[in-house]
């Protein structure tokens, strides 16, 4: 028996239905079995009564109205099941309420049917369950309320339909209750989840966001370090840069002598550690008197002040940069000869005068410079001496007033005449 109640309340069941769609699909095929005994039992009490043969085709009208939406279950067709349920209760409780009259008490019935119908369908089919709710009441009130006639059942009423009709008002109510108390339960774990999910993803987002954000700086980072900041801006926005002309920078190269015969006698790792070591340093020294590191060739060194941003402090600047470059080289090359190892040493050239900056190309961005003073700044390095800050005359004029200078004689540069040399030795004041 159990067997057969389950099987008839599954009935239309399918692996893809949702916990809820099922459940109410049980509520439409339990209450339609409900309502087919029920009215099998108002029948066989008014045969047994009265005698009434009248009422056969009332229950027979009861029973296939209640049998439709079971076969449509049957059939997966479950929202006409639903709808074709609520057509029949309707239909059935106007028909019991113009048969019976008011002593039946269907009105109760009748009004918590239409509150069952709130938890049969989805809340995306409002419309069309106010269109439900609106025809059953219409009809409710057409055939009970305002029914000005004498029902021709109604001198058949007794205690016992009475009673009848509130046990079936209670399992009606129970159905009611249970299932607003499983849909509410239902949403909220639903409502849970979803902010579990929410929470979830938005971690997942911060967390991508926060790598993406990450990335970007590494990326600006390693742009910054290739190219002077205002001119990364620039080819980021409007995918070129364009060139400048400074009216006074200042150009520093070194060189190491003795590079070439170290480098063969040690290996490729050793020539670059040291190398490293000593540019690392470089650029420390670059980043403390802002100036701006323009590439390395070998074992050159080339840097330059007064630019991305124009200023005059930059002959002072550099000089400043020199002296400190072949401080660290000293105390580098004492080191080293204390451990017993062979050493290069440091020429370091300096001029002062206009130039052209910028980026060409469109692979590998470099950010370099061109004039004469880049030509002259490199004859002033090739010019120097090893531990000396060799400088133009041209920058010296533009220090001197800071720097303690020795005359050194001139060089021939060409298409440029002699042009007087200068080694720094010290700070004048700070």
């Amino acid at each position: 028996m159990l067997a057969l109640l389950r099987y008839f309340l599954s009935l239309g069941e399918t692996p893809t239905l949702s916990e809820l769609d099922k459940r109410k699909l049980r509520i439409v095929n339990g209450n339609a079995l409900l309502s087919i005994v029920l009215m099998l039992v108002y029948q066989m009490y008014f045969l047994t009564a009265t005698g009434m043969k009248s009422a056969i085709p009332i229950a027979l009208s009861g029973v296939f109205l209640f049998l439709v939406p079971l076969l449509l279950n049957s059939y997966k067709q479950h929202q006409a099941g639903k709808i074709m349920f609520m057509v029949s209760g309707y239909s059935f409780l106007t028909l019991m309420a113009y048969m019976y009259g008011k002593t039946s008490n269907m009105e109760y019935t009748f009004l918590i049917a239409n509150i069952l119908a709130l938890f049969l369908f989805d809340r995306k089919n409002l419309i069309f369950l106010f269109f439900l709710l609106g025809l059953g009441l219409f009809l409710f009130f057409q055939f009970y309320y305002y029914a000005h006639y004498r029902s021709p059942l109604e001198h058949l009423v007794t205690q016992e339909v009475y009673f009848l009709n509130v046990i079936t008002l209670f399992f009606v109510c129970y159905f009611v209750v249970k299932q607003f108390k499983y849909e509410n339960e239902t949403y909220q774990k639903v409502v849970l989840q979803q902010n579990d999910e929410l929470t979830q993803q938005k971690e997942e987002i911060e967390t991508q966001r926060n790598l993406i954000e990450a990335e970007k700086q590494k990326s600006e980072t390693l742009l910054h370090n290739i190219l002077p900041e205002e001119v990364a801006q620039e080819l980021k926005e409007k995918g070129v840069a364009t060139p400048k002309h400074y009216e006074l920078i200042t150009v520093l190269f070194t060189d190491f002598k003795g590079f070439t015969n170290i480098a063969e006698k040690i290996s490729p790792t050793e020539v670059i550690e040291n190398l490293n070591t000593c540019f690392f340093a470089f650029d420390n020294i670059c980043d403390k008197y802002g100036l701006e590191k323009i590439k390395t060739i070998g074992d050159s060194y080339m840097c330059a002040g007064g630019l991305p941003t124009a200023n005059t402090t930059n002959p002072v600047d550099v000089v400043k940069a020199g002296l400190e470059m072949q401080d660290f080289m000293a105390k580098w090359i004492a080191e080293k000869q204390a451990s017993g190892e062979e050493v290069w040493e440091l020429r370091l050239g300096i001029h002062s005068g206009e130039a052209v900056a910028g980026v060409v190309g469109k692979n590998k961005f470099a950010y370099d410079i061109w004039g004469d003073t880049v030509n002259l700044a490199s004859r002033m390095e090739s010019s120097g001496e090893v531990g000396k800050v060799n400088i133009s005359e041209t920058t010296y004029n533009l220090v001197k007033h800071v720097f303690q200078c020795t005359h050194r004689g001139a060089i021939q540069a060409k298409n440029k005449g002699e042009i007087e040399m200068y080694f720094v030795e010290s700070v004048l004041h700070a």
